[in-house]
């Protein structure tokens, strides 16, 4: 656990979700300036690892949950952050193995079916050229 200075310190990118970026991705400029400053901030928070949370860091804990309303700026993002991810998951799910994103612990049920699927796939896709190179 680090304490939340830490992890605002750093910038929360996407690409896996947003490769053209977080504007072009649906969020507006300052949705996307605010995931970017806080982003790590919050999927840190939802993973349970910063050290000294505020309660408005605990607030947007229920926000994610479902358990209350958006009331801050960087809520509302998060969670219209979390919508485009969810959609973007849905309309795709037989992607490779790179279908990774840091919003996952808010998502628990994706995050299960994102790590077993993948695994799969690719290595049987690997063992099959492999046959085929040497036949």
């Amino acid at each position: 656990m680090l304490p939340r200075d830490h992890y605002l310190k750093q910038t929360f990118q996407d690409t896996v979700n947003f490769p053209d970026g977080f504007e072009k991705g649906g969020l507006s400029d300052i949705q996307a300036r605010l995931i970017r400053k806080q982003g790590v901030l919050v999927n840190a928070l939802a993973m349970d690892e910063v050290s000294d949370p505020t309660p408005d860091d605990l607030h947007i804990l229920k926000v994610i949950a479902n358990q209350s309303a958006p009331k801050s700026p960087i809520e509302q993002a998060w969670v219209k952050y979390l919508s485009i991810v969810k959609v973007r998951q849905a309309s795709a799910p037989a992607k490779s193995g790179k279908t990774k994103t840091k919003a996952k612990p808010a998502e628990p049920a994706a995050e299960e079916s994102l790590a077993t699927e993948p695994e799969t796939k690719p290595a049987k896709a690997k063992a099959a050229k492999k046959t085929a190179k040497t036949e």
